[in-house]
C-alpha cells in the first residue's frame, strides 16, 4: 500500500516537480562539485545500476510478488563470468578478447535466466509465497557465492567488460546508453505484449487473469526470468566498473530498489505502476545520494534515511487508506439517512 498521490494520472508530474526542486536546492547547498558537467557524468555512471536493479524489482512487484535474491543474483553473475574466463582463459583472462569476454557475459546471463525460472516456477507451480522464495533464494545464492570466493575478491576482467562499465561514446557513458535502450525496450514490453500487460492483470486481479485466457503460471515464471535477467545486467554494469565481483557487493541497494518501486507508483500489493514513474524515482534517488555524498555526509545516514522514507510512504499508504474507507462508511451512513422512509437514527 502507497500513498494515493503516487498512483494519480498527475503522479510522475509530481515527481518531476520534486526532482526540480531537489536538483535546485543541492545546487545552492554546494554550488561547486553539484551543478557541473563532471558530477552529471559521475551520475550517469552510476544511475543505470540503481535503474536495472529497481526495474528488475518493478516487473516482480507489479505481478503482485518481490525479488528479494536480485542483488544475490547480480554477484552469482559475476562470479559465474569470472570463473569462465577463468575456465577459458586462465591467467590471460584480461588479455583475452571481446568473444571470451561476450561468451562470459553469455554465460552469466544464462545462469541467471535459469535461477529466476526457478524462483517463477516455484511461486506458480509449488504455490510458494513469492516473499518465502525469493528470500530463501538469496540465502542460497549468498552462501554459494561465499563458498565459490571464500570470501575474496575476484579480479581481472578483460578489455572489453570495463567498456561496457567505464567506456563512453562520445561525450556520453556506455551504460547510461546501455539504460536508455533497455527503457525504450521495457516500455513497447509493458505496452505491447501480451506478457507485459498480464504482469498488470495478474497484479491486479489474480482470479480474473485465470479467466482471461492468460497462462498465469508462465507468465510468473518469464516475470522472474526477467527480473533476474535485470540483475545479470546490473552485473555486467559492475563488473565494468569495478574490474571485479565479490559475494555480496551492492548489499544495501535492495533496499534502495524497494524504494525506488514505492517512490515511482508501485503498489506492493500489485497491479499498479509506471514506466515513466519508475525513471523518475531512480533519478530522484540518484540525485540524492550524489548530493548527500559531495556534502560529505556519513554514508551510513544515507541508507537510514531510505529505510525511514519507506516507512513513511507504507504507513500514509494505510492510514490514508483507512481514511478513504471511514469517508465511504459515513458517506453511506448519510446516504441511507436522507433516503425515503429511513428510519435510521431515529428514535421508536
Amino acid at each position: 500500500m502507497i500513498p494515493a498521490f503516487l498512483q494519480r494520472p498527475s503522479a510522475n508530474r509530481t515527481l518531476a516537480g520534486v526532482l526540480v526542486a531537489i536538483v535546485v536546492l543541492m545546487s545552492a547547498l554546494n554550488p561547486q562539485r553539484f551543478p557541473t558537467i563532471g558530477n552529471l557524468i559521475s551520475m550517469s555512471y552510476q544511475l543505470p545500476i540503481i535503474a536495472f536493479l529497481s526495474l528488475g524489482m518493478m516487473v516482480a512487484m507489479v505481478s503482485g510478488g518481490i525479488n528479494l535474491a536480485i542483488i544475490a543474483t547480480a554477484n552469482f553473475t559475476g562470479i559465474v563470468m569470472a570463473l569462465l574466463l577463468r575456465a577459458v582463459a586462465g591467467d590471460a583472462a584480461e588479455e583475452a578478447g571481446a568473444g571470451v569476454a561476450l561468451l562470459a557475459m553469455g554465460g552469466g546471463l544464462a545462469a541467471a535466466l535459469a535461477l529466476g525460472a526457478v524462483m517463477g516456477w516455484l511461486i506458480a507451480y509449488v504455490e510458494v509465497p513469492a516473499i518465502l522464495t525469493t528470500l530463501a533464494m538469496m540465502t542460497l545464492l549468498n552462501g554459494v557465492n561465499l563458498v565459490i570466493t571464500k570470501g575474496y575478491t575476484l579480479s581481472g576482467f578483460p578489455e572489453f567488460l570495463l567498456g561496457v562499465g567505464n567506456g563512453m561514446l562520445g561525450p556520453v557513458p556506455i551504460p547510461f546508453l546501455i539504460l536508455i535502450a533497455v527503457v525504450m525496450g521495457m516500455a513497447v514490453f509493458l505496452r505491447r505484449t501480451r506478457t507485459g500487460l498480464g504482469l498488470y492483470l495478474l497484479g491486479s486481479n489474480p482470479i480474473a487473469a485465470g479467466y482471461s485466457n492468460l497462462h498465469v503460471r508462465a507468465v510468473l515464471v518469464r516475470t522472474y526470468a526477467l527480473s533476474s535477467a535485470f540483475a545479470a545486467l546490473t552485473a555486467f554494469i559492475m563488473v565494468g566498473q569495478l574490474n571485479s565481483v565479490k559475494a555480496n557487493y551492492a548489499e544495501s541497494y535492495l533496499l534502495v530498489s524497494v524504494l525506488a518501486c514505492f517512490l515511482g507508483g508501485v503498489d506492493p500489493f500489485g497491479g499498479t505502476g509506471t514506466l515513466t514513474g519508475m525513471v523518475l524515482a531512480v533519478v530522484i534517488l540518484q540525485v540524492v545520494s550524489t548530493g548527500v555524498n559531495l556534502l560529505r555526509m556519513d554514508p551510513f545516514f544515507i541508507q537510514a534515511l531510505w529505510g525511514f522514507i519507506i516507512l513513511v510512504l507504507i504507513a500514509a499508504g494505510f492510514l490514508g487508506e483507512r481514511l478513504r474507507e471511514v469517508r465511504r462508511l459515513r458517506a453511506a451512513r448519510l446516504a441511507q439517512q436522507a433516503a425515503p422512509g429511513s428510519t435510521v437514527g431515529t428514535g421508536p
